[in-house]
């Protein structure tokens, strides 16, 4: 932890640990060399005879520094602690493609329709073809065939269907068979309306008769219920507004029809409603189509498919500059194809599909779905939006204005149109030089278009400066494009995977515009420098969206990533192949999720082998997502597990759970859970299981709440395959091992007891049913029922639901359900007896427990390791209070299971007051739960999807917390701030404090409860007093204000004995330890924002705790915050050290004393020296870099009773103190064999506390005489305080003290509930 004296410079030490430790000062009681350095510009350099005054800093720590800068170690902190391994859940779209496509031409060449008066000249180009040079027959299939022609160029694979001049029945003959051949697929229905009347406001469009001597009207209703949906319109004719108005009108009533017949009639709604069909009209209702002769008579028709052509032409007609030298017979003469990107034509076609594509997405953005739907879904429709933006353009110059349905915003003025006629003018200007080198003329070199380079750049600087706002760029849908050249496409990836980092919205856009082709159509590319982009980019889109296995495998697309994931030389020279790899296992587990031919085809390449190959590799994220990968290839797959086996898999995932990473080890065990439950089971399977769950029992040590989880879910799928026999039988036994324990009588359990074999079944469930066997299934259920009480809420809930399935399926066994009853009513009547519920070696977390009153400990509802006490959990009797055991009244035990469980209702029956019914225990109604939990074994895992989700997160940048201008960043900022200010207030202060009175009173609060604990925060104004019944209150010292309560959910009879701050540099969370051995860890503990405090992880740091012939200590810790080290003891024989971040135990100090652990202490610089007292008054001091018994390197028995507290300061002159409950406190050196002062503090009473300040000479100690004194470190006595409180000031026994951190500032707690801090 940061100190309140100035550092040395941190790069002029040696920063190597060992080089720097005290070990040598401790084995003997020689002077170090180091002590012989010059300690400061008074030393004199002689050898002292005593230690005590080489150096002002005690034990040789004069020259151990404390860490440069703490902000990094922030611990519990991982996204893991914050959503307990919760997934978040995706959608998927569906798609409808055009097939059939019924082009309508209604011309009647030669007759103008009667009610349009057409110009001389006027517009006549139908198609390209001028109508008048040829016989009106010939010039109707000759623009038919164009029309054919120029839709085919759009979408090649759609079947086309003309019909010139059609009569009615031809039009409804040839429109029910396009909606028969297109099946439920999307129709495309072309009319051009220029030989006929306009349409009609009532909804009517015009054919002819037979004969071609009347124009005959046609409905839209009819036309609707021809063609069905959905159908993509064009509508070219004068007033084509009109049809869109009626139509959407007529639309609205046939979908309301359908909705209303489809309610009354319990049937289903069509597949897609006609307001979902698509239009395009050429002009609004009112609006006639430009006769300007330099057009075509179908410029609508014209700007939908020959976009290009058409915009040349415009551009020339409306710039007389471009006709000096540019003809219109030289821009139809263009060079090149438009499929071919390197010529002129081709060139102008991509940029034009890029700028349209721009424009759509940026008036669009507000609305995702039209965009995919209009853009996206279908390539027909796609094209005639991105040229309907251009017909839009174009007429609305002729005062046309274009309708669509659904309808998009204006796009005639965008910006990027700007761009467009930047990239013609470029193209035009170069125009004559091509055809001169055609005709035979000069060589040319053509001048490519700058654009794309031009729209990177400016993607690259919003990325480097417009990204902290998630507003998507402009520019997305021309990286899409460019991807398509090979000249920008490296460029291009780097900057979309830049742009796809930044997190899951960027994805969606990207994936909105239209990325996942593009990729899917790379990964054919042999190109090695696009292999680590290529991954990150697949990875970023399948932490997304999953739903692309069959792309994936359609074009062998996965075997892109398994050539990166098996070992080869051809990947060495990627940087960071490691966490390339680790991408790739990701993407290759995605493609075998619930996906047979993806396992299949891993499978044939082997996967399996790729990913064992790596089960060492340094990399922690490589290793995970092998786990994984094989877990989603071998799941619910007979064959891949056999192959699993033949490669030894199971045996090399189990050296993974002892992995120092906790998302590798729940990954292991993830994948271990997949591996076992296989039903086609040999006797080789069954030994291969066993040997697994064996091995995974170190989970139960672990204490990462996801891994213990895992271990359930795992525990799950061999109760779901074993059958009910196996566990049966353990459990029969477990419950004779501990009725022996309890001393049931011998003739009462030989009435109901049977042998084994009297109920075991026969048949395949009993396969392989050794002792052997029975022993191990005894040993997992062993495990069950401890999880069942784990201290998590996440574990324990897991656990129960198993646990609760075996014993329901008891219950209903003859005759072990009367043996269990039998069992029930023994355990409630001793308990009756004793007075009270039997106390559990662990119990079951109770999220919903109700209010506390101050001075009575509410029941809670207990889960024990004791089989007897299980099965009284589930009838719920643990609820019953102690008079609720010896109430007579039968209805008020009726009225407490009412509430309660299935099995304990199905309990009550059977324990009830018809003590004559004998024989089976029947199922009821009431036993649906229990076929509810049978049903829902195995258990599922969410840890795989959880895991996918850190593909969402950035990963090129740095977090949040690290960018500067973010608000955790300030927050940060603006903590060190105030932290540093409030030590320098201690430097101020300190100096005084050791010949100061401390009489002064700052604030008195009522606690309600005796505080037997009590903590200040180093730098918030919090002060947390912890009672004897498991609640914490929070308070802020300085104002008196309470901030929160914190119920702890220990058992019954069990309490807090120890509470620490982690993280105190930051945001702080707030560990407990309780006598049962579980350490809690709690963030938002004071109620901030008006949250309740959360808990954070759990775990049961001690076990075989035991119960000492003094009074019990429980659990006692010491946190070193700059190594992330938990150090707890207690009532066991080990000190057992934690790592914060592998979230397990690194070692066991053996205390070699038959005495509790009362009191830990360590130094806060390296965290390698241990100072224990214990509860016969002896003291230890551990090295934990020696091993074993080795580890104590000094040992004191001065004290001759119970250690009350020990504290090693962490800054000044690092004073070790102790104090006895016999009054005695002593100042020690852990160099010395004795101590260097004892300060006779209470000589005839004993002492009830002892606090140590870390930063001044002071020592505050309370005993029961009602005083308490503070002490300087030579002896001195500054002050005696009487404590007070309440009404008229009346005495009372201080229970707890504790010294500011850093301030000088005392905190008192009596027996009367009273705080004082002084």
């Amino acid at each position: 932890m940061p100190t309140a004296i100035q550092l040395p410079n941190h790069h002029e030490l040696n920063n190597n640990e060992d080089a720097r430790s005290t070990s040598s000062t401790l084995v003997s009681r020689e002077a170090n060399p180091r002590n012989d350095i010059d300690a400061g510009p008074d030393a004199t350099g002689e050898q002292q005879e005593s230690l005590e005054f080489v150096s002002p800093v005690r034990h040789g720590f004069d020259q151990e520094i404390y860490e440069e800068d703490l902000m990094r170690f922030l611990y519990f902190s991982e996204k893991r602690h914050d959503t307990n391994a919760t997934p978040a859940s995706s959608t998927a779209a569906t798609t409808t493609t055009t097939t059939q496509s019924l082009l309508v031409v209604c011309l009647n060449i030669g007759t103008d329709p009667p009610d349009v008066v057409k110009t001389n000249p006027c517009a006549k180009f139908e198609c390209w073809i001028d109508p008048t040079l040829l016989v009106p027959l010939k010039s109707l299939e000759a623009i038919g065939k164009n029309l054919h022609t120029q839709y085919e160029n759009i979408n090649g694979r759609t079947r086309f269907k003309l019909s010139l001049d059609p009569s009615v029945e031809e039009t409804k003959k040839v429109c029910c068979q396009m909606r028969r051949n297109a099946k439920e697929e999307r129709i495309l229905f072309h009319y051009n309306g220029h030989g006929v009347p306009k349409p009609t406001a009532s909804g009517e469009i015009w054919v002819f008769n037979r004969n071609y001597t009347q124009y005959i009207p046609v409905s839209l209703l009819d036309l609707q219920l021809w063609l069905g949906s959905p159908v993509i319109y064009v509508w070219d004719c004068s007033s084509a507004g009109n049809i869109i108005n009626a139509f959407n009108r007529f639309a609205e009533q046939r979908d309301t029809e359908a909705m209303r017949l489809a309610e009354h009639n319990q049937g289903s709604l069509p597949l897609s409603a006609w307001r979902d069909c698509i239009q395009l009209a050429a002009c609004g209702p009112t609006e006639t189509l430009p006769m300007n002769p330099d057009l075509p008579a179908d410029v609508f028709t014209a700007c939908l498919t020959t976009p290009i052509e058409m915009s040349l032409r415009w551009v020339v007609m409306r710039n007389p500059l471009l006709t000096s030298n540019i003809t219109m017979d030289m821009v139809l003469r263009l060079p090149g194809r438009a499929t071919e990107r390197r010529t002129p034509l081709g060139e102008l076609n991509w940029i034009f599909t890029a700028v349209t594509d721009t424009i759509a997405w940026c008036v669009l953005q507000d609305n995702p779905e039209l965009f995919k739907r209009l853009f996206r879904q279908d390539l027909t429709v796609a094209s005639m939006f991105r040229n309907f933006l251009l017909a839009e353009r174009i007429m609305r110059s002729y005062q046309c204005t274009p309708m669509s349905t659904p309808g998009l915003p204006e796009t005639h003025d965008h910006p990027m149109w700007q761009s467009w006629d930047l990239a013609v003018d470029m193209c035009l200007f170069q125009l004559p030089a091509l055809l001169a080198e055609e005709a035979g003329g000069p060589a040319y070199t053509y001048n490519s278009s700058t654009f794309f380079a031009e729209q990177l750049t400016a993607f690259e600087v919003w990325l480097s400066e417009g990204a902290v706002n998630p507003k998507i760029p402009e520019q997305l849908p021309i990286v899409l494009q460019v991807l398509l050249s090979q000249v920008h496409r490296l460029r291009a990836l780097i900057l979309l995977s830049r742009f796809l980092d930044l997190g899951p919205w960027a994805v969606n856009a990207a994936l909105s515009v239209g990325i996942f082709p593009y990729v899917l159509k790379l990964l054919q590319s042999p190109a090695a420098e696009l292999k680590p982009v290529l991954v990150f980019i697949w990875a970023r889109i399948l932490a997304v969206d999953r739903s692309c296995q069959n792309d994936l495998l359609k074009d062998h697309g996965y075997a892109y990533f398994i050539n990166i994931l098996t070992p080869n030389n051809a990947m060495l020279s990627i940087p960071h192949v490691s966490e390339h790899r680790a991408m790739s296992a990701f993407i290759l587990s995605v493609f075998c999720t619930n996906f047979k031919m993806g396992q299949q085809a891993c499978l044939r390449s082997n996967v399996i082998a790729a990913c064992l190959a790596h089960v060492r590799d340094p990399d922690s994220l490589l290793r995970q997502w092998i786990c994984l990968c094989l877990a989603q290839v071998w799941m619910n797959n007979s064959e891949a597990k056999a192959a699993a086996v033949a490669e030894n898999s199971h045996e090399k995932l189990c050296a993974l759970l002892s992995d120092s990473v906790p998302e590798v080890r729940a990954s292991a065990m993830y994948a271990l859970g997949t591996f076992l439950g296989d039903p086609n089971k040999t006797e080789q399977i069954v030994n291969i299981e066993h040997n697994i769950a064996i091995s995974a029992l170190s989970a139960m040590s672990d204490g990462s709440p996801i891994v213990r989880k895992e271990f359930v879910v795992a525990l799950s799928h061999i109760v779901h395959q074993a059958g009910p026999a196996k566990f049966l039988a353990a459990a029969t036994q477990t419950i004779e091992e501990d009725q022996n324990q309890r001393g049931l009588h011998l003739d009462e359990r030989a009435k109901v007891r049977t042998r084994p074999g009297d109920w075991r079944p026969n048949g395949s469930e009993n396969h392989f049913g050794t002792t052997s066997y029975d022993s191990v299934y005894a040993v997992m259920w062993k495990a069950l029922l401890n999880l069942s009480v784990d201290p998590h809420p996440s574990v324990s809930k897991a656990a129960s639901i198993v646990v609760d399935h075996i014993n329901a399926t008891l219950l209903k066994t003859t005759p072990l359900g009367e043996y269990a009853s039998l069992v029930v009513r023994e355990s409630i009547e001793r308990s009756a007896e004793h007075g009270s519920l039997d106390r559990s070696q662990s119990f079951h977390h109770d999220e919903k427990s109700s209010s506390i009153s101050p001075h009575r400990r509410p029941v809670k509802l207990t889960r024990s390791v004791s089989f007897a006490s299980t099965l009284r959990t589930i009838y719920n009797f643990g609820n019953l209070s102690t008079g609720g055991l010896h109430d007579n009244n039968p209805s008020g035990s009726r009225d407490t299971l009412r509430g309660s469980s299935p099995l304990a209702q199905h309990a009550s029956t059977l324990l009830g007051a018809n003590s004559k019914a004998q024989g089976s225990v029947r199922q009821t109604g009431s036993d649906k739960k229990a076929t509810e939990i049978e049903h829902g074994l195995p258990l599922s895992s969410t840890f795989y999807d959880w895991s996918c989700e850190y593909f969402t997160e950035p990963q090129m940048r740095a977090a949040e917390s690290d960018e500067p201008g973010s608000v955790v960043y300030n927050q940060r900022k603006w903590r060190r701030s105030r932290n540093e200010m409030i030590l320098a207030e201690s430097n101020a202060t300190k100096g005084r404090a050791g010949t100061s009175r401390w009489e002064e009173q700052i604030i008195s609060v009522y606690n309600e409860t005796e505080a037997k604990l009590l903590l200040f925060h180093q730098y918030e104004s919090h002060l947390v007093a912890a009672d004897a019944y498991n609640c914490m209150v929070v308070w802020d010292w300085k104002t008196g204000t309470p901030l929160s309560v914190i119920d702890n959910h220990n058992p019954l009879s069990s309490r807090i004995t120890d509470i620490k701050f982690i993280n105190e540099d930051d945001v702080a969370l707030l560990l407990t330890g309780s006598d049962d051995g579980v350490v809690r860890l709690y963030k938002n503990y004071d109620g901030s924002d008006q949250e309740d405090a959360v808990l954070v992880s759990s775990w049961r740091a001690l076990k075989d705790m035991e119960r000492s012939s003094l009074r019990q200590s429980g659990l006692v810790c010491e946190w070193h915050q700059s190594r992330g080290i938990l150090f707890t003891g207690g009532d066991a024989r080990v000190i057992k050290v934690w790592d914060a971040n592998q979230e397990m135990p690194i070692m066991d100090i053996p205390t070699q004393s038959t005495a509790c652990v009362t009191c830990i202490t360590s130094d806060q610089v390296n965290g390698n020296i241990i100072i224990a007292g214990f509860g016969d008054g002896l003291m230890g001091v551990y090295d934990r870099r020696l091993k074993g018994n080795e580890s104590m390197v000094q040992r004191w028995d001065e004290h001759k009773a119970w250690i009350a507290d020990v504290h090693l300061q962490r800054d000044g002159n690092r004073e070790l103190v102790s104090g006895g409950l016999g009054g005695d406190i002593k100042i020690w050196d852990i160099r010395q064999t004795h101590s260097l002062r004892t300060i006779d503090a209470h000589s005839n009473v004993d002492m009830n506390a002892l606090a140590v300040h870390d930063h001044s000479q002071v020592i505050a100690s309370a005993g029961d005489d009602q005083i308490i004194k503070l002490w300087n470190m030579d002896g001195t006595q500054l002050s005696s305080l009487r404590s007070s409180s309440g009404f008229l000031g009346q005495r009372c026994v201080t229970r707890s003290l504790a010294f500011h951190p850093n301030l000088m500032v005392l905190a008192t707690g009596g027996d009367d509930g009273y705080i004082t801090v002084r």
